[in-house]
């Protein structure tokens, strides 16, 4: 336990934190630049100034998510194996080398060559509601089928080849990034990541004995070129493409629908005055960030908030609180689709990891909130929306609607 810094206790894995961690990210930041927290053996910084101090530099290193992590990792070899493998990419000069790669490979410009698409899928998922009913139970009827489709078609996954083994995506992602997760989530989740894996290994056979126009054939060229030195490399970028692709984003648009119903008067704003929806994508991903929480290793001795952290402790920053740092956006809990500065979020973060699916991220919710406050002007709440029992990922199960209000 650290002596010379204040220590605080809070709990991730609270359901009251879950469903509002809002009011104890404003308590953290009124007491606390930074403190220590023995369960986690980690420094905590909650506000948004130091949050992008130690987002932009390149004094550290990625690593699973915490001690604690790391420690139900160990529980098994061949799991743990796979995530060092994993985890061995994030940090340099491996990161940079491979996000070259992806960035040349997955641009600003494919996305929006993919608008139309992205389009003609949301509305086909629409008017399928439609055909049933009026009501929608938005994440699992638009928001997973529309998130899945876009981003195993931008990889050339097609629908003989079974895209839907990506449902266990989210089993995986809950038990490796939920810090607090029990040890068999973890076990669970590590499987589900290692099945993810061996399915990409048949999809990359199968490329390289017919290429297409896709990005996975696209990568297995940048292989041959000599920039992908194996068949792992292009599996691990699949992944991390797939995970910003889909579960991140899928999240987004669940939070920002949820965002927008819960203040009709920004939601009717949206619905006459289209054009500030580039705009409210930027709020939307601030006010509900989908990704709550990260964290760094220091790779040498750094100062952050008037705190020497060593080279190898660790700083967990909180996005979402410094998305609602008032010192930073003012009246920050409040929902307003024009805030000036609302660009500033730190959804996507900052520096060397700034997230490769921002872009994506944005043109799916650009096109799904658009398109709702087009078709659905008096699209409404309809039952009771249900939290996801995660924290670092911030997320709904549940969020029905009633589409023709």
């Amino acid at each position: 336990m650290r002596t010379d810094i204040a220590s605080v206790g809070f709990a991730l894995d609270a359901r009251d934190f879950r469903a509002n961690p809002y009011d104890r990210y404003r308590e953290l930041q009124e007491k606390h630049r930074i403190f220590w927290h023995d369960g986690y053996a980690a420094y905590v910084v909650p506000g948004y100034s130091d949050v992008m101090d130690v987002l932009k530099s390149s004094k550290w290193k990625v690593r699973p998510g915490s001690n604690f992590l790391e420690r139900q990792l160990a529980a098994n070899e061949t799991v743990n194996q796979l995530m060092q493998g994993f985890y061995y990419f994030l940090d340099e000069p491996e990161h940079r080398r491979l996000r070259s790669i992806v960035s040349t490979t997955f641009t600003p410009r494919i996305v929006l060559n993919f608008r139309e698409r992205i389009q003609q899928i949301l509305d086909e998922l629409l008017d399928q509601t439609l055909a049933k009913n009026g009501t929608v139970e938005f994440m699992s009827e638009i928001s997973y089928p529309m998130t899945i489709r876009v981003i195993t078609e931008i990889l050339g996954v097609s629908e003989e080849e079974d895209h839907t083994f990506f449902a266990d995506l989210g089993l995986a992602l809950a038990g490796l990034l939920e810090w607090d997760a029990p040890v068999e989530r973890v076990l669970a989740g590590g499987e589900s990541m290692m099945a993810i894996s061996s399915r990409f290994v048949d999809v990359l056979e199968a490329r390289q004995q017919q290429p297409r126009n896709d990005l996975i054939s696209a990568l297995i060229q940048a292989q041959a070129e000599g920039r992908a030195s194996d068949s792992f490399e292009i599996i691990f970028m699949c992944v991390l493409l797939v995970t910003v692709g889909y579960e991140t984003t899928m999240n987004h648009l669940g939070n920002g629908v949820y965002s927008l119903l819960s203040n009709l008067d920004q939601y009717e704003r949206l619905c006459t005055e289209p054009a500030i929806t580039s705009q409210a994508v930027d709020e939307l991903l601030r006010h509900e960030a989908p990704v709550q929480v990260t964290s760094r290793v220091a790779i040498e001795d750094i100062d952050v908030a008037g705190t020497t952290i060593k080279a190898g402790e660790q700083v967990v920053v909180l996005l979402g609180g410094a998305n609602r740092d008032p010192r930073e956006f003012p009246d920050p809990d409040r929902l307003d689709l024009t805030r000036a500065n609302a660009g500033k979020h730190m959804t996507f973060v900052h520096g060397p990891h700034y997230c490769l699916g921002a872009a994506l991220a944005k043109t799916e919710g650009e096109i799904m909130f658009g398109t709702l406050a087009r078709r659905f002007p008096h699209l409404r709440l309809s039952g009771k929306h249900e939290w996801r029992d995660t924290a670092i990922l911030r997320s709904l199960d549940r969020l029905p609607l009633e589409l023709e209000g």
